[in-house]
């Protein structure tokens, strides 16, 4: 086989953070729509057409409750054609609680009854092993010691069959200090198993629960393993600065998930999808294969091929002044570097320089849209001398400005 043309031999679709409130709900439509998706880009392929599995990280239902798990698991059988496999994880919240009954946690009782499916799991798919961990029964806590020595003993036989092919490990939290949102700020990040899964490089671990944007590059970490956040089917959330759970205009309209495809070789390569229209926001090729010298995804790599947005050249402010109130609008900036625009900064500034307020506005990457330009309504402070616009990367990388004084 040539080592420089890719031809898989695996395919599966990774997405969470279904949420779903009831049958046939919004959600339940965003699901059946991206497996319908995934099965027509599997028939796209050349070379292998094939949709080995679904995975689903987490967060099915938004309540844990029978008929919610019924609605996942109807639509679910909708769509499953024979050859796919479906493996799962439960959350410990919102999967795993009835709704007005906090006191019962009964969501993995009722998973398992209604699909079937094991709440922690363990199988291979061809020479490929996969391993899902769902949340524990124990009240308060997010997993066990049992739990710990499932993954141990799973991924030791994954590595003694051969060590050099990938390794993919599900749960719904990000492992603490990987992907964007994993931070010990952001809160979405779990520490329980990242020693365990630390001396495995081989392994490629897929997690949601934030809700973070899986085309922000800082959603795909490498460092001991690799780290893989699955964005989400219900909303998209953010953090900017030191502020948690950012929620822009439009930011229900998501449906993100992971077309994965392996060679032979064991290379990993990751596709992701907007799934409301089909369309690829983002691609990477992990080389993985056993050994963290073939890691290229670091944070550190990644910042280092990127480069700051810069705006068309004939951009400019346009402005609409009502009172007290400023309206500003100016045109959407261009990637440079291949990832995503990330935010705007917009900021008033004193006849000496001086910032007096400061706001920003995100760039609505989170699903595929061309948005020719952007607005901010803001007060205007007193002494206002400038208005400044720019445009900002995920790396904190700011390109040229554009400046306004006449206001």
């Amino acid at each position: 086989m040539k080592t420089d043309v890719f031809c898989p031999v695996l395919r599966f679709a990774v997405c969470s953070d279904l949420h779903i409130h009831e049958e046939n709900d919004v959600q339940v439509q965003r699901l059946r729509q991206l497996m319908q998706s995934a099965y027509r880009l599997a028939q796209q392929s050349e070379s292998y057409r094939a949709l080995d599995a679904f995975l689903f990280a987490g967060d099915l239902t938004n309540g844990g409750t029978p008929a919610q798990y019924r609605a996942f698991w109807d639509a679910v059988q909708s769509e499953i054609q024979p050859e796919t496999r479906v493996i799962a994880c439960v959350a410990r919240a919102h999967d795993n609680w009835e709704k007005g009954r906090v006191a019962e946690k009964t969501g993995l009782r009722h998973f398992r009854e209604i699909t079937g499916l094991s709440t922690d799991t363990h199988l291979r798919l061809g020479a490929f092993h996969f391993i899902a961990i769902s949340t524990c029964e124990k009240k308060g806590r997010y997993y066990s010691y049992r739990q710990k020595r499932f993954l141990r003993r799973a991924l030791a036989q994954a590595a003694k069959e051969n060590p050099r092919l990938p390794v993919f490990v599900m749960q719904h939290e990000h492992i603490t200090g990987t992907v964007y949102g994993s931070s010990t700020f952001d809160g979405w990040g779990n520490a329980y198993f990242k020693k365990i899964l630390a001396r495995y490089p081989q392994v490629v671990h897929f997690s949601g629960h934030s809700h973070y944007p899986l085309n922000d590059p800082r959603s795909v970490y490498q460092s001991d393993f690799t780290a893989v956040g699955t964005g989400a089917l219900r909303y998209a959330e953010f953090t900017v600065d030191k502020q948690r759970t950012v929620h822009p205009p439009q930011y229900e309209t998501i449906a993100q998930g992971w077309i994965v495809e392996v060679d032979e070789a064991g290379r990993v390569k990751l596709d992701g999808y907007d799934f409301l229209s089909g369309t690829r926001l983002c691609s990477y090729l992990l080389h993985v294969q056993g050994e963290k010298k073939n890691f290229t995804l670091s944070p550190a790599q990644q910042k280092a091929r990127s480069s700051a947005p810069r705006f068309p050249f004939d951009a400019k402010i346009e402005t609409e002044r009502s009172e007290n109130a400023l309206t500003l609008t100016f045109p959407a900036a261009e990637s440079t570097d291949g990832f995503p625009v990330f935010l705007y900064r917009v900021f008033f500034k004193d006849k000496d320089g001086k910032t007096l307020s400061s706001a920003f506005v995100l760039h609505e990457y989170w699903f595929a849209h061309e948005k020719p330009t952007y607005t901010c309504t803001m007060e205007i402070p007193k002494n206002a001398a400038s208005l400044t616009v720019t445009a900002e990367n995920a790396y904190g990388m700011t390109g040229a400005a554009l400046t306004k004084e006449d206001f």
